[in-house]
């Protein structure tokens, strides 16, 4: 009895040392993310070592917003053996890191997420439970002011606070001012009295070891010269963009007589002399469209962006006053980018057929914070939003055209991709090719059956014939077997009565 409450417990702690040789680990505490920007999941996998032959052979990553299967079946958002293009990206290897970079996140993004690894041994796979929690939230910059109302004066007190509504432990804030770093730190940047001299943008950068996020915020004070631009702004070639700025001037005495917009990739004199892409002394039609006003709103439209148009621009405003002009430095930054559209085929070849597996990719390659992706099939909406369209098996009723629109709040772009699946266009080539090998094969097979039977009908003629033939040949044999019968009996009734008339003469002598 003794050995086998030994052998019980010697099983039972070598079947936990083979469990406990199988594990994801990830971070005790949810991870905190900006929307808009990347966030990185940390996380670590082992599995036997006592082992060195075994081989991860597949890597998994799921949210456990969609998947209800315990990450053991699909959907992920990361598989190993699927090419995609999408925001989860994996970042790890195949021997103990599966961290998970996740790029634009998005607030239906939080949630947990679970790891999961298979490998070359018959049983050997694993998946980390509970997982990993992700919170999504929005930085917020505010202004608050603790003294003056209306617009800012100087000599107004103010506090710019800095914000994100996550439970997030550790965390750094970095402050600048027109993109230069500001001596100072944590989430609020005091104004004891401000003056002139601090107007300008704002921008509150949050980071973490694994998260970071930026917003800014424009800060005019009035009664002293300025220009405020914001940070550096995305634009799709061939689409419009508008151009944030606001200036201010002493408002007493002081009226706006020239507006002036300069693009530094041409103007060598800090836009105090031509060429300027905008001057509103001149009357002209070009790209260039001023949208502000003779007070404080200085916004520029640029219509048919060109790469040629990337760069910094420039506002120059002059006043009736001698000596009453102003020109904002550093300037505003222009960015611009092709929107583009690819097709990424995860199954199949050649061209698409019914079952095949695709991704749509919409991407623009510009350094934008917050952005959002609409996709319409065919000029109608679908019900779908971020970068990636995807299509696990497509059928014909998938042919279509597919619009990716790119929106922020100062620019938009669209690009358009053709989906045909086989079988779907009766105009195609190849479909009427198939349609023509189906009729001739058809047509083919008609044609030997009909021989067949005609061939089998005059077999059966012949056949039957032969046997009718036989079968008279039989009947004549019989009729000319009886014909003999009947002579030879005629014969022996000829010979009978010879004999018996020879009989009567023989009796009569």
């Amino acid at each position: 009895m003794k050995m086998l409450h030994l052998s019980v417990i010697l099983l039972t702690l070598s079947g936990v040392l083979a469990h406990s040789d199988w594990g994801v680990n990830y971070p005790n505490n949810p991870i905190c993310a900006v929307r808009g920007f990347s966030v990185s999941i940390p996380c670590s996998y082992y599995y036997p070592t006592s082992k060195p032959n075994i081989q991860v052979t597949q890597k998994l990553w799921c949210s456990m917003n969609s998947n209800t299967d315990k990450c053991q079946n699909p959907p992920y958002v990361y598989n190993s053996a699927s090419i995609t293009t999408s925001d989860f990206e994996y970042a790890g290897d195949d021997k103990s890191d599966c961290t998970l970079l996740i790029h634009n996140v998005q607030f239906s993004y939080s949630g947990e997420y679970r790891f999961r690894f298979i490998t070359d041994v018959s049983g050997g796979m694993w998946t980390g439970e509970p997982g990993a929690t992700l919170q999504v939230a929005d930085l917020k910059v505010s202004l608050i002011r603790l003294s003056g109302i209306g617009t800012l004066k100087q000599g107004d007190s103010l506090n710019l606070t800095c914000d994100v509504n996550c439970t997030q432990s550790s965390s750094q804030f970095v402050w600048s001012k027109n993109n230069e770093r500001l001596n100072t730190s944590g989430p609020v940047l005091h104004f004891p009295a401000v003056t002139v001299r601090d107007s300008g943008s704002y921008t509150c950068t949050w980071k973490t070891n694994r998260a970071s996020g930026s917003k800014a915020i424009s800060l005019l004070v009035e009664g002293g010269w300025g220009v405020n631009y914001t940070t550096p702004i995305c634009a799709v070639r061939g689409f419009s963009v508008s151009i944030p700025c606001s200036y201010s001037y002493p408002q007493h005495n002081y009226q706006v007589t020239q507006k002036l917009w300069c693009s530094m990739n041409s103007n060598t004199d800090k836009c105090q002399n031509p060429p300027y892409v905008y001057n509103s002394a001149s009357i002209t039609t070009s790209d260039f469209e001023y949208a502000g006003d003779d007070k404080s709103n200085c916004t520029l439209l640029i219509h048919n962006v060109q790469f040629s148009y990337s760069g910094t621009y420039r506002f120059r405003f002059i006043t009736n006053v001698s000596g009453g002009m102003w020109t904002g430095e550093p300037g505003q930054i222009l960015q611009v980018s092709d929107l583009k559209v690819s097709l990424i085929r995860l199954s199949g070849n050649g061209t698409l057929k019914q079952g095949d597996s695709l991704n749509l990719t919409c991407d623009v390659n510009c350094t934008q914070s917050s952005s959002q992706f609409v996709w319409s099939k065919n000029n109608e909406r679908l019900n779908t939003s971020g970068p990636v369209l995807h299509f696990p098996a497509v059928t014909v009723r998938d042919s279509g055209n597919y619009t990716c629109t790119w929106k922020t709040n100062r620019a938009s772009g669209s690009k358009m991709i053709s989906l045909l699946v086989e079988g779907d266009n009766p105009e195609n080539p190849d479909h009427w090719s198939v349609w023509m090998i189906v009729v001739v094969t058809g047509g083919l097979i008609i044609i030997i059956l009909a021989i067949a039977a005609v061939i089998y009908h005059r077999r059966f003629l012949c056949e039957r014939r032969s046997v009718h033939i036989e079968q008279q040949k039989e009947d004549d044999s019989d009729i000319y077997a009886n014909a003999q019968q009947k002579e030879d009996d005629s014969d022996i009734y000829a010979n009978a009565q010879q004999k018996e008339d020879d009989s009567d003469i023989y009796a009569n002598v």
